[in-house]
């Protein structure tokens, strides 16, 4: 897969990079960014996905500074801009966290063994 251009519903482009091309720095900064213990859980996940995001654009046509720049650029994204960069950057969670993605296919499996299972 190579970079992915998408049209967002405000109209406005935005080039995404290809996932198998982001690096181990690239989930550091996920990482970094949503791993405040002193904010709630849910504002950690908004991080966890900014940050995602953020590693994910290339470039785009908005009149701001790409989040990659300015991560509060995505807090200037109407709603339904922002979903769909969401939706683009969840996508991306196996290709850079391949074992939570097997964990959590685990447990959406019922009739995966788990610790708790009995023989």
């Amino acid at each position: 897969m190579a970079t992915k251009v998408i049209t967002l519903p405000s109209g406005n482009k935005v080039t995404l990079k290809d996932p198998k091309e982001l690096r181990q720095k690239d989930r550091v900064r996920i990482y970094q960014n949503s791993s405040d213990e002193n904010k709630a859980q849910l504002l950690r996940g908004v991080g966890m996905i900014d940050a995602l995001i953020a590693v994910l654009v290339e470039s785009w046509d908005f009149d701001l500074l790409p989040p990659s720049v300015n991560l509060d650029s995505l807090g200037d994204l109407s709603i339904a801009d922002y979903d769909v960069l969401q939706s683009e950057a969840e996508a991306v969670i196996p290709v850079l966290f391949p074992k939570l993605a097997k964990d959590v296919e685990a447990e959406l499996d019922p009739l995966a063994l788990t610790e708790n299972s009995k023989d």
